[in-house]
């Protein structure tokens, strides 16, 4: 004889309910997000150590200012790399199909909708913050760079890249509170410095950039003078 089990039922209870929907949701973001963690996320972070620590700034002040450069680099990411998943669609079918939109975790025009919210929160945060000049910069940039073609030609693409390295960084020294007069003077060397190892990061795509008539700097210099300047092959000392 089969004893039924008696016991209640939440009306909460929902097996597909929203956990699951939390759970796709960090699925999609880490789709999005996880090629770039290392120079779209952590610097901002870092910089903003740095900037604590200039002004020599209690220890409990920077547990509490650093969680708000985490999220204020996250947002500045998220908002560009969904932006740029968009506009390199058929790229990414060559280069890299397990994307979300290429590979049908999501749709394109669902990623337009959280390209806006994650931009308008961004916005949102970085008045929060009081960093709204450089994110409107990195917003313009972004637009610039993945709605109006700029990366559809190597200078252009690389001076986005640029801007987008003196935002972050600008956004982070600002979080940090130190005087931005001392951040701006390495924050300039730094920009000039990631301005060589730029265009290099355009290598692995080259496929996929030629199959959508794209003419990235690695493109138009050619094979010879990339291959020389990489320091994958050993020949830059």
């Amino acid at each position: 004889m089969k004893i039924k089990n008696s016991a209640a039922i939440s009306k909460f209870y929902r097996p597909s309910g929203l956990g699951s929907i939390l759970w796709h949701e960090l699925e999609l973001c880490y789709g999005f997000v996880r090629r770039d963690l290392g120079t779209g996320l952590l610097p901002v972070p870092a910089f903003t150590l740095a900037s604590l620590l200039y002004r020599k700034a209690s220890t409990e002040e920077i547990y509490s200012v650093i969680p708000y450069a985490f999220i204020y680099g996250f947002l500045y990411l998220y908002t560009f790399v969904v932006a740029n998943q968009i506009d390199g669609v058929n790229e990414d079918k060559v280069n890299k199909p397990d994307r979300p939109i290429v590979s049908g975790a999501t749709t394109l025009q669902a990623a337009k909708i959280r390209w806006v919210i994650l931009t308008l929160l961004y916005l949102a945060y970085s008045f929060h913050l009081g960093v709204e000049k450089p994110t409107i910069l990195w917003i313009l940039t972004t637009v610039a760079h993945n709605f109006l073609g700029f990366a559809n030609f190597g200078p252009t693409k690389d001076g986005c890249m640029g801007a987008g390295c003196i935002a972050q960084l600008t956004a982070a020294w600002a979080i940090g509170g130190s005087p931005p007069e001392m951040g701006w003077r390495w924050i300039k060397y730094i920009t000039l410095y990631m301005s060589w190892p730029i265009p290099l990061q355009d290598l692995r795509d080259v496929p996929g950039d030629r199959a959508v008539g794209r003419l990235t700097t690695p493109i138009l210099l050619g094979d010879t003078i990339c291959e020389l300047s990489s320091p994958a092959k050993g020949t830059v000392m």
